[in-house]
Order: structure tokens, then sequence, then C-alpha cells
């Protein structure tokens, strides 16, 4: 028994979630929705822009005919679920008066709201994987329970991603004498668009600027420009402005997700991303909701599905759960240039 609609749940998620995702925020503007759950590509190669479909095909083939090709996957499905548990309810908040203001019923709506936002926090930072993974490693794995693992590609050139070799990482340059800017500038001709930004991790940004040739041409002192602000917005403590290196802003990221309970970072160690922080052109895919409630409902289109019921027993038990069936897609992927400076 349902008694609240997908239309209250997704207002409540809507309101209050927290969860900022930097690499979506960037590069990933565009959002598409489908009512199949596989997700086809269809990439032409005379420059016109690559147009998302959909298409019932089986996951993971590829397809070449005369000047494009045609690459279908099956979207990943994710569903978080809690249950509310009654013996919370007795209990009182965290920031609720010591004479416990609120009612048992008061307590289970936020207990509710609270399990969609942790629902809705694990599946972006899920999101946020894919589209790390999707530009930095030119695709991921997609797997799960009842789900064979297939690697998505995205058809990375190799000259699109560096991996500096013995004698030329940048662990094994003279902080003294060696200017990495000649080397930059070479690397970044393999993109196709132009180069604005530069997103690397702690330890590739402590290599950077040991050098003496880029503490001297390292500008702090100019501010961010709008788009990048709002990107770091509400990032400030895992992602720094560092200013500016010629006409390229600088940016330290840390931010992270949590799987078993332990801390990963995004970004893997020793790497820069470089790319531009507008006119990007990722896409957000959303295979189908396959729920029969969704479909009831006519909801089955679209990024998320929250739902909320009760099952009857002794004693009756309420459950939470979010919906989702994502695949973050970098159209733009020949725009980036991934520079890995050193090693573990």
């Amino acid at each position: 028994m349902d008694t609240y609609s997908t239309t209250e749940l997704l207002g409540v998620v809507e309101e209050k979630k927290k969860f900022v995702s930097l690499f979506l925020n960037l590069f990933y503007p565009f959002m598409h929705t489908s009512d199949k759950e596989e997700i086809k590509l269809d990439e032409l190669d005379d420059d016109i822009d690559i147009a998302m479909v959909v298409s019932p095909m089986e996951s993971g083939k590829i397809i070449a005919s005369q000047g494009y090709s045609t690459s279908t996957f099956k979207a990943a499905y994710v569903k978080p679920k809690h249950e509310v548990d009654v013996t919370q309810l007795q209990k009182r908040l965290a920031g609720e008066r010591l004479t416990g203001e609120l009612n048992m019923a008061q307590r289970r709506n936020a207990a509710i709201a609270k399990n969609l936002l942790e629902e809705e926090k694990a599946i972006a930072q899920y999101e946020e994987k894919q589209a790390v993974d999707g530009i930095i490693n030119g695709g991921y794995v997609v797997e799960g329970e009842g789900y064979p693992a297939q690697y998505v590609s995205f058809n990375q050139r190799p000259e699109n991603r560096i991996v500096l070799g013995p004698g030329e990482r940048w662990t094994e340059q003279d902080p003294e004498t060696y200017d990495p800017t000649p080397d930059i500038e070479e690397y970044c001709q393999a993109s196709d668009g132009v180069i604005s930004l530069m997103l690397m991790d702690g330890q590739a940004w402590t290599l950077f600027t040991r050098f003496k040739k880029v503490q001297e041409k390292l500008d702090t002192r100019r501010g961010s420009t709008s788009t990048l602000e709002t990107a770091l917005k509400d990032l400030g403590d895992v992602v720094s402005m560092k200013g500016w290196f010629g006409d390229v802003a600088v940016v330290v990221t840390r931010h992270y997700y949590t799987e078993n309970k332990q801390k990963k970072r995004y970004m893997p160690p020793f790497t820069i991303l470089f790319g531009n922080s507008s006119g990007n052109r990722g896409t957000r895919a959303y295979g189908a909701i396959k729920d029969l409630k969704a479909i009831r409902e006519n909801n089955h289109i679209t990024d998320r599905f929250p739902k909320q019921w009760e099952e009857q027993g002794d004693p009756a038990r309420e459950f939470t759960m979010t919906q989702s069936s994502p695949l973050m897609v970098p159209l733009n992927i020949h725009d980036f240039v991934v520079l890995v400076v050193g090693q573990e």
C-alpha cells in the first residue's frame, strides 16, 4: 500500500538534496530519457553532432556501415532500498527538543525523507563515477546483480590519453630547470576543442607546483569564471580554484565517493584533465524504469523513480526505494586530453 505519490516523493528529494557532482556539473549539461532499456549512439564521421536515440537491439553490439557506426548499450539499473525502522520512530531525532516536540507520524515522515536522500546520494555518486571514468579512462564497466559485466567504450583516441613513462614522469624532472609548458602545449594539440581548464588531483598539483617555471607563471590573483563558479559551488571543501596558467584555469579536486564504508577519490592519482569549462556536450542518458507502478503512472521515462510502500504482515513493514537506469555519455570525448604524470 502506497501513502505518498511519486510527485510528493520527488518533491522531498528536490527540496533537500545536497550532493553536488563536479564532472556532471562541468561536462554533462544535457539529459536524455528513453522508453527502452538500451541506449544507442549514432556517431557520424563528418563532424555532425552525435544523435542519441533508442533501440531494442542486443546490448554491446557495434555495427559499421558507410561512414557511421551504431553502438548500443544496455544501461545499468540501480535501486537502493531502505526500510522505515519503526523502532527509531520512538526516539527523539537529532535537533529535536528534549521534550520531544515531534510525534511518531512526523518522525516517520522525517525517516522517509532521510531514506530518499540517502538513495538519491547513492545514485548521484554512481553517476559521477560513470561521468569521471567515461572521460578519464574513455569508458567504464557496467555490472550488477543479475547483470553480466560489459565495458562501455566511448572510443577515446590513444593520443588523447598520455601516460608518462620512465624518464618522462614529473617525479624524475629537475624542479629548478624543467618547464612543463612546451610538453603540455604539445599534448593539448590532440584536443578537438579549446583548452581552458586544467583539472587535477592533489598529487599532480603537488608535482606541478614544485617546478620553479610553473611558480613563475602561475597567476593566483584572477577570479573564477561564471561557469566554474557554478560547478564549484558547494564543493569548497574538496575542490579549489588555484589560479591561471596562461589563459587556462587550474582547479584541484579531492572529491570522493563512499564504497563499503571507505572513501575513494574520483580522480586517479597523478592525473590531469585538460578540457573546457563550457560548451561541453556530455549527456546523462537513462533507460526506462522497469516497474509496473511506474508504467501505470506513466512515470517510467525518467531519471529517477522513488517509491514508498507498506507490506502487510505481523508486524507490517514499510520500505522506500529509488530506481534509476543511468548511462553517462561524454559525447565530446575528443575535446579532452588526459595526462598521467606519475605513478604510485
